[in-house]
């Protein structure tokens, strides 16, 4: 196949290397599920090991260039995974003993990408719902999830607060995106997701396990703000001000 990248840190040969291995690492996980070689209180860890593959998978083919239709079975495939193994992954704890109803910031963006992935690659409403039943499960409340998930499950009930005890990384990580789907004005909207997408987003992901990874040879699968583009589309902004953002993927808005 002959594709156009849609990343400007690593060429073609890099990311077809990345994706056989992390499909090698997949596989191999898959293989030891099925023939039983996985203890059972091991089953849903090794499962989180794979969806963790996949997303990788998935951020990498879209940087190397490959078409929605080719990437949409992967998320479909780390959608169900995620459905049947999460169990409360990533929830954070308080002094290790109190569980709190909120995601670490690396849970947090997972979630984030697959909800965002969901509704701009217009996943099945019977499938979008299994990542739903999964933040019910955890409880988690989340004004920016909430605006995704409402754009697409009409009938759902709004939030009227979030469940944040202790602000960590993921609510100020994303703080302008956040302050941009309340505001009335447009222009202001799109100034606030400007912003983020070229400043915020990268910058303030340094506790990320992603950040800098274009320096490595290896753990690199594409820096990609799939959100920006999902409030883009709900909004109906403008986004001829961030469009050539190395960070905004711009032609899933175009998809949807």
């Amino acid at each position: 196949n002959i594709y156009v990248m849609r990343d400007r840190y690593k060429d073609e040969q890099y990311f077809s290397r990345f994706i056989s291995e992390s499909e090698n690492g997949l596989n191999n996980l898959s293989i030891k599920l099925k023939n039983g070689e996985v203890l059972p209180e091991r089953v849903n860890f090794v499962k989180i090991g794979m969806l963790q593959y996949l997303n990788n998978i998935i951020l990498a083919k879209y940087s190397r260039g490959e078409s929605i239709e080719e990437i949409k079975p992967y998320l479909l495939d780390a959608i169900h995974l995620t459905f049947e193994s999460w169990d409360g992954f990533g929830l954070l704890y308080h002094k290790g003993k109190t569980r709190l109803n909120q995601y670490g910031l690396s849970t947090y963006d997972s979630m984030l990408w697959m909800l965002s992935l969901g509704y701009l690659l217009d996943i099945d409403d019977v499938d979008f719902k299994k990542l739903v039943a999964v933040i019910d499960r955890d409880q988690v409340k989340d004004f920016l999830y909430e605006f995704i998930i409402r754009t697409k499950l009409k009938d759902r009930q709004p939030i009227t607060e979030e469940s944040y005890e202790i602000y960590y990384f993921a609510p100020k990580a994303y703080e302008l995106l956040r302050t941009a789907i309340i505001q009335y004005n447009m222009a202001d909207a799109e100034k606030l997701v400007a912003k983020f997408v070229r400043k915020d987003w990268y910058n303030k992901h340094k506790s990320a396990g992603w950040y800098n990874s274009h320096l490595s040879n290896g753990g690199y699968f594409g820096y990609w703000s799939f959100e920006t583009a999902a409030v883009v589309i709900i909004m109906g902004l403008d986004d001829s001000s961030f469009i050539d953002c190395r960070y905004y993927p711009k032609d899933l808005v175009t998809f949807s």
